[in-house]
């Protein structure tokens, strides 16, 4: 074994496992690869940034933005609204039909904006039906999921195996080759949920409100500002108690008046009685700092924090956030918003103090309390997706039929092979922009450019491992170990091998590695190369045991209410059946 091949496979399993404890941005660890591997040698600066101009990257972007031009039309949002009222029969097989149009809809847009969608949709759903939400989200997020396998440009981690595979010469898949397999695993999938599955989704019961489901009554204290309290005549924002003691006023009692959710503007006054919400050690640091006392009589009963027009709502922090990796004092976040966040959960965890310095991730529950109009522009920013009804404000820009155009026809021409993949989908966001479906501010601000990020650093990998010999090393390796095993034995493998990477890492860099890996060991096994192409594009879909290995797994789990191990249990059997779907299938559709 060469130093160079050494040098690869260190960094490879180095960039793995920073992947896996999370402790570094994904975008960080993997802009640092091709810097890495240049400073080593082992690739030419042309090399290095292949990964910018790369069709993977690229066509993943312009899907990105064609998904975003959907969104941003109002089609994929009027599709959901439909959803609500929709005479679609009981609880159970409304179920159902929603889920075959989350199905029907992944393999064309990127699921994660149909799970943003959906999610208060299912949310609904299950209140009507009196039931849980952990028996309705689970399935929502697994459908999308294997709704996206159904055609090439249904996943990132599809068009990115493809994407890989062309650049080496194998160009032979087109959008629906992939679809028979696909729409089997999908009905395998569809029928294991709604039957054995249903039975061993975790029904984790809803608190009776929002308040006590964060426990946020036992942190509001009353506090009164005295005649010579330096508070008195400042508003709220110039006070900055947030950021300097880490409360909250939920509320002013002024006399007879009630003033709930205050904005930051608004003044205080000598005589006030304030609602505030704190750990007891700061409530009694700004109490004594501010000379704020504790009232000896009271004219009013206690605070309802959903009186005089104030409003308490769930919201999640969606993908592509500006919040992410970012804090409530970073973003300014109640100055913009003129709503307070009362309790943040992460990963089933409430937290309840010092907000202001705690950093975000995508799937993070913030309980929001304001009035109806700031909840409603809140509701209307696209990093966060509100888990109960909020009235918005209609778009101003009803192009959804144009948009639909545009996205039928890149579709078709890519179908028909009248344009490749990529050139149609460039075609498509020309035509979007043009149009004005979607702005090129917009596409600044709202794509996920933690994506595109992340394959320009992960593809000078896949070119190190070929060139070096690294590929080479590993599919031998897996190809002695399934020797006994046939064809089938080696698909099964890779399959295996590219879902557990996905549980544990990204699948795009599950994707990115494996498939030259897939190529050199199809080659070395005498065996049709798109059979491990696609096993490892199926592979890096199956992220069903882990609520981190996909983003909509992420998305539904503060929401649902789910532990790590309902995962395990419900996806680990959809897991399992499809690596044997797959394992069996796949030699049928690409023999040798």
């Amino acid at each position: 074994m060469t130093f160079d091949i050494v040098f690869v496979l260190c960094l490879a399993l180095a960039a793995l496992v920073l992947f896996a404890i999370d402790r570094l941005r994904l975008d960080q660890v993997a802009m640092a690869i091709p810097v890495a591997l240049l400073l080593g040698g082992i690739l030419t600066p042309a090399q290095a940034v292949s990964g910018l101009s790369s069709r993977a990257t690229v066509t993943v972007g312009a899907m990105l933005v064609l998904g975003l031009g959907l969104r941003k039309t109002g089609l994929v949002a009027a599709i959901g609204l439909w959803a609500r009222t929709a005479p679609l029969g009981g609880p159970y097989s409304r179920m159902f039909v929603l889920c075959l149009i989350v199905a029907f809809l992944s393999p064309f847009l990127n699921n994660t904006a149909v799970v943003m969608v959906f999610i208060p949709v299912f949310i609904s759903l299950a209140e009507q039906a009196e039931e849980p939400a952990s028996m309705y989200l689970m399935p929502l997020s697994f459908v999308s999921i294997l709704g996206g396998t159904v055609t090439l440009i249904g996943t990132s981690t599809n068009l990115v195996v493809h994407g890989e595979a062309v650049s080496r010469g194998y160009d032979e898949l087109s959008m629906f080759s992939i679809a028979p397999l696909g729409l089997i695993c999908l009905a395998v999938g569809l029928a294991y949920l709604f039957t054995v599955g249903r039975k061993q989704m975790p029904r984790r019961e809803r608190p009776p409100d929002l308040s006590s489901k964060y426990q946020v009554r036992r942190f509001v204290t009353e506090l009164l500002v005295a005649p010579d309290s330096p508070a008195a005549g400042q508003s709220l924002a110039e006070l900055g108690w947030g950021e300097r003691y880490a409360v909250t006023v939920l509320g002013i009692e002024r006399g007879r008046q009630d003033i709930t959710a205050p904005h930051g503007e608004r003044h205080i006054r000598p005589g006030d009685l304030l609602y505030v919400q704190g750990s007891a050690d700061r409530l009694l640091d700004l109490a004594r700092r501010q000379r704020l006392v504790t009232p000896t009589e009271r004219t009013h009963g206690p605070l309802d924090l959903t009186a005089g027009g104030g409003r308490l709502v769930e919201i999640l922090v969606a993908p592509g956030s500006a919040l992410v990796g970012r804090t409530l004092k970073d973003q300014s976040f109640a100055q913009r918003y003129d709503a307070t966040v009362l309790a943040i959960q992460q990963h089933g965890v409430t937290v309840t103090e010092r907000l202001a310095e705690i950093e975000f991730r995508v799937g993070d529950l913030l309980l929001m309390h304001g009035t109806t109009p700031a909840l409603e522009r809140l509701a209307d920013d696209p990093g966060f997706i509100p888990m109960s009804e909020v009235n918005t404000q209609p778009g101003g820009r009803p192009r959804a039929a144009v948009a639909s155009a545009i996205m039928v026809g890149v579709v078709l021409m890519a179908a028909l092979g009248v344009l490749d993949i990529m050139t149609s989908a460039l075609t498509g966001v020309g035509l979007m922009v043009f149009t004005r479906c979607v702005r090129v501010e917009e596409i600044y601000e709202e794509v996920d450019w933690l994506v595109i990020f992340v394959l320009a650093g992960l593809i000078p990998m896949g070119v190190a491992l070929e060139s070096t010999g690294a590929a080479a090393w590993i599919a031998g390796w897996v190809v002695t170990l399934t020797s006994t095993l046939g064809e089938t034995g080696l698909i099964g493998a890779f399959y295996l091998l590219t879902a557990v990477l996905t549980a544990i890492v990204s699948n795009a860099a599950t994707a990115v590695m494996l498939t030259p890996v897939a190529i050199v060991a199809a080659t070395q096994a005498g065996m049709n190369p798109y059979a491990l192409l696609v096993a490892v594009m199926f592979g890096a879909s199956a992220s069903f045991v882990t609520p981190f290995g996909y983003q909509t797994n992420v998305m539904i789990y503060a929401p649902g209410g789910y532990r790590f191990s309902d995962f395990m249990k419900v996806g680990g059997v959809l897991n399992l059946l499809m690596l044997v779907t797959a394992t069996l299938l796949i030699p049928i559709f690409w023999p040798s």
